[in-house]
């Protein structure tokens, strides 16, 4: 009859257990050796400190200049450190990487890729404002992915490369940075206007439902 190990034991085996695997996955990536050891330990408070994000970014830049990140929340006690390629799809394989090699930290939560937001938030760039409730959408199957075109209030020749470049932003955030990048096929722009309002497009926020809902039928 084997030996039975007290269940107070077994716990504090298994909690030991698992801190020396996300100290050894840490040491196997600088990066998160060196977070998990100066920033990780603050918690959401450090977040307090204007400085924070700044000492990130400057170590994060030395190791992955092509990458980004975000920080979002706290979501309670909980921050999510967002891993980001900018949509460059031939980084995505870097981001998953360094995603994966991240150790587990109490209070962070590595995520990949930008994920998908409320439109409604109005992006401000070069002097020119929009919203998500500004820009209608019609889309088609084409090659297994969506041809989507982007309708945009107030769209005009002397505005139309910095409300061009503000619509795909918001189309980003309404459908997360993996699916913009991977199930669009084509993205076209026009002036939203009377001629347009013909094609009965819809607002960009029932876009996210209807890319979920083509890609699910699909896949049956």
């Amino acid at each position: 009859m084997g030996n039975a190990t007290q269940p107070s034991l077994l716990k504090s085996q298994q909690k030991q257990r698992k801190a020396s695997s996300a100290r050894s996955k840490a040491a196997c990536n600088p990066f998160w050796a060196w977070f998990a050891e100066t920033i990780a330990p603050l918690g959401v408070g450090g977040l307090d400190d204007d400085g924070i994000v700044a000492r990130i970014d400057a170590e994060f830049g030395k190791l992955y200049p092509e990458l980004a990140f975000e920080l979002w929340g706290p979501d309670g006690d909980t921050v999510d450190f967002v891993i980001s390629a900018d949509g460059q799809t031939p980084l995505f394989q870097d981001v998953l990487a360094l995603v994966r090699s991240a150790p587990r930290m109490p209070g962070w939560r590595v995520v990949a890729f930008r994920p998908r937001r409320s439109v409604k938030a109005r992006v401000s760039a070069m002097g020119h404002q929009l919203s998500g409730d500004q820009i209608w959408y019609h889309c088609e199957p084409e090659n297994g992915r969506l041809r989507v075109s982007l309708f945009v209030e107030d769209l005009r020749d002397d505005n139309w490369d910095i409300l061009c470049a503000t619509s795909c932003v918001l189309l980003d955030m309404a459908l997360g940075e993996f699916d913009a990048a991977t199930k669009i096929a084509a993205l076209e722009h026009y002036p939203l206007n009377d001629e347009t309002r013909t094609l009965a497009p819809k607002p960009l926020a029932q876009l996210p439902a209807e890319l979920d809902r083509y890609f699910a039928a699909t896949r049956h």
